[in-house]
């Protein structure tokens, strides 16, 4: 095997890794249950109104005043998600998820704290801030507010079927319906919210593209227009996104800057002052996205390689339905990955172990020709043809050690991809110090060992090419440790683990090798 190839092809596969480590890449569920819907007064109760069908808003033919007393505070809860609805306002205060924790363990939050909240309109006035009469038919929570000079807003939200989703809508006119309406307002999850929301920021489809937009970069807001399919925030897991019904084509981004951290606020434009759809708050769940349609999964950042990530993780949760710990998932993932590989490791090891055996003939050519061919281009190029002539005689392929290694950077690059950003390895332990395989080992115990399982696999693999370049390959092993160190510690369970089942095979391959000529 070419040493000068495989080495070029080592220090390609690090670049690639050391880019993505740096720059990460950018079914229908069963209906909900009847939503519980629960009053509870900010100050002093309201008075109940009557009860309204849900049939679509009508505008008042006069502008009737309609304002309530007092706030009240709306629980509504759905499937896996329960939500805190303001009637100061009429929007969105809170979306607590089921089953999810922030990073202080605490129930996961996916409104942030400290803004107006989801559903407010970006027109000022004082429809964002004063008491909207309140009205409950079943399921139904109806906002309304008027001020009996052409203004005014209603607004209505109640539970959609399916996992984590919101049926809502906004009716306006007047002064209201000159803007938009909020639909995404800063980050998700908690205390750290705001770290992560700098990695995503605003996510829209727009006429069947994906954008992404770091409102670090908007400056004085960006309108983007055209066919949207979905418009909100997202971070590294968790989405808020509408998906609205029709008549939506146009969104506008702004950067509400806090603390010196950009945050990014969506809202959406309707036509004629009305939106409808569906208000997704929930996990960046593939097959859920999936289920929700209109290129949602597009959001999980898989990279270049992401139908391999997608099939990984498919495998990785059948694995985990029966084994219980996505650790052991993991290191049962990795022998199946080695045991489809093995016919193209056995046969590299075997022509590494070849051309170790020509190294004298080869350098006695090189020897030949080595001040000439420094010089002269045709010298040098017969060399090579001398080169290849001897590899062509004893059936020697110099690229066969080589097959592995290009084998194995898609389903490396996939699976960091993968152990960086699928939600079911978030907060996944594995056993003894490693609590979260998504993020990196605290006592970096994991990547130590890694880097002394490829020290040990160098010193095992046939030494070829000259003393400079094994000292080169010798100092990858280090370079590797050192990136890994970094990386999640599911990806470096996955190396460790293949390492040591690499090793396990050269060994197996050697002595198949040493009982060869004797049965011959």
């Amino acid at each position: 095997m070419d040493r000068r190839t495989l080495l070029a092809l080592l220090l390609s596969g690090v670049v690639l890794i050391v880019w993505f480590a740096l720059f990460p890449p950018p079914r229908p569920a069963p209906p909900a249950s009847t939503p519980a819907v629960t009053e509870v007064p900010a100050a002093t109760a309201v008075a109940g109104s009557p009860a309204v069908a849900e049939a679509a808003p009508v505008a008042p033919a006069n502008a009737v005043v309609e304002r309530a007393a007092e706030a009240v505070e709306i629980t509504l809860e759905g499937e896996r998600w329960r939500a805190v609805v303001d009637s100061a306002g009429a929007t969105i205060r809170s979306i607590v998820l089921s089953g999810y924790r922030d990073d202080e363990k605490a129930p996961l939050e996916m409104v942030a704290p400290g803004t107006g909240g989801l559903l407010q309109m970006t027109a000022a006035g004082p429809w964002n801030q004063e008491p909207y009469v309140v009205e409950r038919s079943g399921a139904v929570v109806t906002m309304r507010w008027g001020d009996g000079r052409g203004n005014w807003v209603e607004k209505r939200i109640a539970a959609a079927p399916g996992p984590y989703g919101l049926q809502v809508e906004v009716s306006a006119g007047g002064a209201p319906a000159v803007g938009g309406v909020v639909v995404g307002d800063g980050g998700l999850g908690g205390a750290k919210a705001a770290a992560r929301a700098a990695q995503g920021g605003a996510v829209v489809r727009l006429d069947g593209s994906l954008e992404r937009v770091n409102p670090a970069k908007v400056d004085g807001g960006r309108d983007l227009r055209g066919r949207v399919e979905f418009a909100g925030v997202e971070d590294q897991y968790f989405l808020v996104v509408l998906l609205p019904e029709a008549g939506l084509d146009e969104v506008r981004i702004d950067n509400r800057a806090q603390t010196g951290q950009p945050i990014a606020r969506v809202a959406a434009h309707p036509e004629n002052g009305r939106l409808r759809g569906t208000l997704y708050a929930g996990p960046k769940d593939h097959d859920i996205l999936i289920g929700l349609g209109r290129g949602l999964d597009a959001t999980l950042s898989f990279g270049f390689f992401g139908f391999l990530s997608v099939a990984f993780l498919a495998v990785l949760r059948w694995i985990h339905s029966w084994s219980a710990n996505w650790g052991i998932a993991i290191i049962v993932l990795t022998a199946a990955i080695r045991l489809v590989l093995f016919p193209l490791t056995h046969k590299s090891t075997v022509a590494m172990k070849r051309m170790q055996t020509l190294q004298p003939k080869m350098k006695a050519i090189q020897e030949r020709y080595q001040e000439r061919a420094k010089k002269d281009p045709q010298v040098r190029a017969r060399m090579n043809q001398e080169l290849m002539q001897l590899y062509k005689q004893e059936k020697v392929n110099p690229m066969g050690g080589c097959l592995p290694i290009v084998a194995q950077m898609p389903i490396l690059f996939a699976l960091y991809t993968l152990f960086a950003n699928a939600i079911e390895l978030r907060h996944a332990p594995f056993m003894l110090w490693i609590h979260d395989l998504s993020l990196k080992d605290p006592t970096y115990i994991t990547p130590i060992l890694m880097t002394a399982s490829m020290v040990l696999q160098q010193k095992l693999s046939p030494q070829v090419g000259d003393p400079a370049q094994r000292r080169m390959f010798m100092l990858m092993p280090f370079i590797f440790g050192l990136m890994f160190m970094s990386f999640p510690a599911g990806l470096v369970l996955y190396w460790l683990v293949n390492n040591i089942l690499t090793i396990a095979q050269q060994l197996a391959t050697e002595r198949l090798l040493r009982a060869k000529p004797a049965t011959t």
